[in-house]
């Protein structure tokens, strides 16, 4: 299988899109790492069971991603545990708060910054000094090493502006730069990054941002006068 013998780790694992696409990894025979918060502890075990099955060996790790010695710490353990080479990480978590841009608390500002922004880069700088760490060691060993692949989960409000997402569009742009960066930096290393852009998925994270009907439906009415081929979409949000 395509990805046999690799470690995918994937931050923001237990939720809606970090399950589909670990779930995608693994059907192609990656091994997985979940990083999950401290407060989505009850979900993991769960979520292990219905979206892996019980003996897949996945395997998940505590990380508040805001904090360099929680990320330093679960990859250290993720490094020790020596279950596949290190080649794929996922950065799928995420936050979003809708309010008015003039009256934004700058707490939740910056708890957008942090989780959006701010966790993928130490994620990512954990993942590249991993993934050459255990590429160094298979030169040594005369084994073949498997390309470094990142995604990050951007958005559409990356790009364009959405009303009452100030902080969550600064986020996802500066994510956007972020990952150029490391594009830049560590792809002559060996590792490729790339962003995704989506527009609203209904996971539990999109239900709360798009939760009232009216901007809602006024979001959906706009996509439909842009792209009127895409009769699926008021089906994938409602």
């Amino acid at each position: 299988m395509a990805f046999a013998q690799r470690l995918a780790i994937i931050a923001g694992g237990v939720g809606g899109i970090g399950s589909a696409t670990g779930k995608l990894l693994h059907s192609h025979g990656a091994k997985i790492a979940l990083l999950y918060a401290p407060f989505e502890a009850a979900r993991v075990q769960p979520t292990i069971q219905s979206t892996y099955g019980p003996d897949s060996g996945t395997q998940a790790y505590e990380c508040d991603i805001t904090s360099p010695t929680s990320v330093s710490a679960a990859f250290a353990a993720i490094a020790k545990a020596q279950i596949a080479f290190p080649s794929i990480l996922i950065n799928t978590a995420g936050y979003v708060n809708l309010t008015p841009l003039e009256s934004t608390p700058p707490e939740d500002s910056l708890k957008h910054y942090m989780i959006n922004l701010y966790g993928p880069t130490l994620t990512s700088q954990a993942f590249a000094r991993l993934y050459l760490a255990a590429a160094q060691q298979a030169k040594l060993q005369g084994a073949a090493v498997p390309g470094g692949r990142i995604v990050s989960l951007a958005s559409q409000a990356a790009f364009v502006a959405l009303h009452a997402h100030g902080a969550y569009c600064a986020s996802k742009a500066g994510l956007i730069g972020l990952t150029k960066c490391m594009a830049s930096e560590w792809g002559p290393l060996g590792i490729t990054a790339n962003t995704v852009s989506p527009g609203p998925v209904w996971t539990e994270l999109g239900k709360k941002a798009w939760s009232d009907r009216g901007v809602r439906e006024a979001y959906q009415a706009a996509v439909r006068s842009i792209v009127p081929s895409s009769p699926d979409f008021e089906g994938r949000v409602d």
